[in-house]
């Protein structure tokens, strides 16, 4: 009975062990509760945007409507191609300052928290010029290049806005951006956001690319692009070499026409009102 007992037990723990190897678990001591990516997105510091804030600021998608079907229709051409290419990491950029890139990936971000089993998080990586905290109303200093430099945990820098949207902000420009968006340490941030939090799209809003060589270290780093451009202002010129540049870094998902005018009505539309997307050839 003793080596009967003996036998099940051995076999029991050979079980277990393989087990816990083909589900990359690492067993747990008594006592210990292993962090798992959903406890550690709920845990996240909670900021409730005021509506009237963001609609000051064009941000016009945390409803369905006609102002946000635009991009809604940018939110569901971006979700087929990246699925289909296994994609997740997602950079918006525009050749020069002024085309509405933050506005369009703020839009692009609330438009897919409306998508309930998609986890968002949005990285204000226009280090020169931050713009999307400012754009959210948070009045907190939540500086992401203290998560880049090690000096903070990334959790710090981050705020749920709601179940599946999350902003990692900051506030204070720096004065080397370059080499932070180049260096090893950007990297292996990327790879713990992934793992501690596990969303399904990383956006992020990088600076201009004719504006500096920040976007262009930064590129490797992504899956794919979105280049806005601004009607009346972006030139055939400039859309074309930052295409290239893009197409040299990363993958072209596509070019989107901001600032345009309704046909026949005359009038000037803002960011919100009226965009054309066109694949990247």
């Amino acid at each position: 009975m003793d080596r009967l007992q003996a036998a099940i037990a051995q076999a029991r723990s050979a079980r277990e062990a393989i087990l816990s190897t083909q589900s990359g678990t690492p067993d747990a001591t008594p006592g210990q509760v292993i962090s798992q990516p959903t406890d550690n997105w709920q845990a996240l510091i909670r900021f409730e945007p005021d509506a009237n804030h963001l609609t000051e600021n064009r941000i016009v998608t945390r409803d369905s409507g006609a102002k946000s079907a635009p991009f809604d229709v940018l939110r569901t051409r971006a979700l087929q191609q990246m699925s289909m290419q296994g994609w997740k990491r997602l950079a918006v950029t525009s050749p020069g300052p002024g085309c509405g890139k933050s506005t369009v990936t703020m839009n692009l971000a609330f438009s897919l928290a409306r998508q309930p089993d998609i986890r968002t998080l949005v990285i204000d990586l226009d280090l020169r010029r931050p713009m999307l905290a400012t754009l959210l109303g948070l009045e907190a200093r939540h500086e992401v290049t203290a998560a880049i430099r090690g000096t903070s945990t990334p959790a710090s820098q981050i705020v749920r806005v709601c179940d599946n949207l999350a902003f990692a902000t900051t506030r204070t420009p720096v004065h080397d951006p370059a080499e932070l968006l180049q260096g090893r340490r950007i990297g292996d941030l990327l790879s713990r956001l992934e793992e501690e939090f596990a969303p399904d799209v990383i956006l992020f809003d990088l600076p201009p690319i004719m504006v500096s060589d920040d976007a262009i270290a930064f590129l490797p780093n992504t899956d794919c692009a979105l280049m806005i451009t601004a009607a009346e202002q972006s030139t055939l010129s400039q859309v074309d070499i930052c295409e290239k540049e893009l197409a040299a870094q990363t993958s072209v998902l596509g070019v989107v026409l901001n600032k345009c005018a309704h046909p026949g009505d005359g009038q000037r539309y803002g960011y919100n009102y009226g965009y054309g997307v066109e694949p990247a050839a």
